[in-house]
């Protein structure tokens, strides 16, 4: 059985360039911020801003949870977090649209799914509510599991790797197009 995988769709990634737009147009460099008059504080505090921008739009439309047989893989900001199926008691879908995954120390949450309000106001299935019913199911019942393990092409990369070069854009477009 080939490992699962939910991912963000292209409604996300519609979403997630319309944040980086609204982002670009709505917010002006704070003083010092521009490059044309820059100042150390500025320039930190247009890059800080653009970087949590940039990461707001890499959660919205990157994430990506991976089921295999050595467990639930889901991207973080500067890494991928692994975890294995002896520490997952179920998983639960949060009213945000999260997964979280109960069981483990701090129960980390992967995932942005629609929110289950949301499914149920625009009339669609509650992919969150499948995803963690399967994921707790895989969790309680070890031959339901897949028995490959994810390759290459299907390994999360951390949302560092796009979030910090589209900080960068953004905080760039914003400068053009607030000069």
């Amino acid at each position: 059985m080939e490992p699962l995988v939910w991912r963000a769709g292209s409604t996300a990634r519609i979403a997630a360039a319309l944040w980086c737009a609204v982002f670009v147009v709505s917010t002006v460099p704070p003083a010092g911020g521009s490059l044309a008059d820059p100042s150390a504080g500025g320039l930190v505090a247009a890059a800080w801003t653009s970087l949590v921008a940039g990461w707001v739009a890499c959660r919205l439309a990157l994430w990506r949870i991976t089921a295999d047989g050595d467990g639930i893989r889901f991207n973080r900001m500067w890494s991928t977090a692994v975890m294995p199926w002896s520490a997952i008691s179920h998983a639960e879908a949060r009213r945000d649209g999260f997964l979280e995954f109960v069981g483990p120390a701090g129960e980390p949450m992967g995932g942005l799914f629609r929110p289950p309000w949301l499914s149920r106001l625009l009339g669609r299935p509650d992919d969150a509510g499948e995803a963690a019913d399967t994921l707790t199911a895989l969790a309680l019942h070890p031959w339901l599991r897949p028995s490959v393990r994810v390759g290459r092409t299907l390994t999360d990369t951390p949302y560092a790797r796009w979030a910090v070069p589209l900080g960068i854009l953004l905080c760039i477009a914003r400068d053009l197009v607030h000069r």
